[in-house]
């Protein structure tokens, strides 16, 4: 059946019309996914007579934040639908025997259009001669296949990334863990108390600095405006490598002793930089990891000063990026 538009606003539409007449195997990709649309397509898939097969992130954050359902998974996988974890997948892409939609909407209700309150979503039918591609590409990505123990596992970390005490390991990040220094970073950060912040690190990254106990420097310009509690985003000077994000201890300081005992030797940068904020590590992953100041919507003439104030939605993005990133 050849629909008479190709760009829809509902993607529901397009979706109850394919699944009216399946002729060939469902392949449906989707990072979100919520309960009510699951069922309905555990009812159709078990009614059918095809391969069906869901495409999906297992993110323990996704489902700590209401936006993935477990046991919306179960029930796919008890109607016989083939569920595989795709790392960083993002595509939402509908692939019902020998028709494609490809477009913004998620496998959720306000995604499709079924909820009251919708989200404003554009999807596209794929040409025929482009459906056997997309199917293929989809079939090249890195999958897993996806049973209950690991769903059992997904609702387990998901729970642990909303205690307030859960404690990760100090020593090696691994996915769960960088999740964890995350949620409780980004937990912090709501407190309208502490101030965000970007700095700028002369030289390339180093990592181990800031692992432990450390201090960063400001001009003699005045007092800086960084304050115990306040989170700080390092950012290496020559590469602009975002690599660490650090939690202020100390109000500012002027040249204590023990950072003229360091800098004995470099009288000149002493005098240059007089202020110091003593820091602990608070997110720092295991190595360098590709996130760029341009990725946070820095520009480098707002750091002529050194540093810049960070808005939330930036410091969230350049947290979960180098969460995610470290757990890849």
């Amino acid at each position: 059946m050849t629909p008479k538009n190709h760009l829809y606003e509902s993607a529901v539409e397009w979706l109850n019309d394919a699944l009216a007449h399946v002729d060939g195997e469902v392949l449906l990709t989707s990072p979100y996914l919520s309960p009510e649309v699951c069922k309905r397509l555990a009812a159709a898939a078990a009614s059918s007579s095809v391969r069906w097969t869901l495409a999906t992130t297992l993110d323990p954050s996704a489902v700590a934040n209401g936006f993935l359902s477990v046991r919306g998974l179960r029930l796919l996988l008890d109607a016989g639908v083939e569920v595989r974890h795709i790392e960083r997948l993002h595509a939402k892409c509908f692939v019902v025997g020998s028709r494609a939609m490809l477009g913004s909407a998620n496998l959720t209700g306000a995604g499709l259009g079924t909820a009251a309150s919708q989200n404003r979503e554009l999807g596209v039918e794929l040409a025929p001669e482009n459906v056997d591609q997309a199917r293929t590409a989809i079939d090249t990505w890195p999958s897993s296949a996806v049973d209950h123990e690991d769903l059992n596992a997904l609702l387990a970390a998901s729970r642990e990334l909303t205690k307030p005490d859960s404690t990760p390991p100090d020593d090696v990040l691994d996915s769960m863990s960088a999740l964890h220094l995350a949620e409780r970073l980004l937990a912090d950060a709501r407190d309208t108390d502490r101030s965000l912040w970007l700095k700028l690190e002369y030289g390339e990254p180093a990592l181990d600095g800031w692992r432990q106990e450390s201090w960063f420097a400001s001009p003699k310009k005045g007092r800086p405006g960084f304050r115990a509690g306040d989170f700080v985003v390092i950012c290496a000077k020559d590469t602009h490598d975002c690599y660490a994000v650090v939690e202020v201890t100390a109000d500012p300081e002027f040249q204590p002793q023990s950072y003229i005992d360091a800098m004995e030797d470099k009288t000149e940068a002493l005098n240059r930089w007089p202020w110091i904020n003593r820091t602990t590590s608070r997110l720092v992953p295991n190595q360098l990891m590709e996130l760029k100041l341009t990725e946070l919507g820095v520009s480098g003439q707002a750091l002529q000063n050194g540093h810049v104030r960070l808005g939330f939605d930036q410091f969230t993005m350049g947290v979960r990026a180098l969460a995610r990133l470290a757990s890849d």
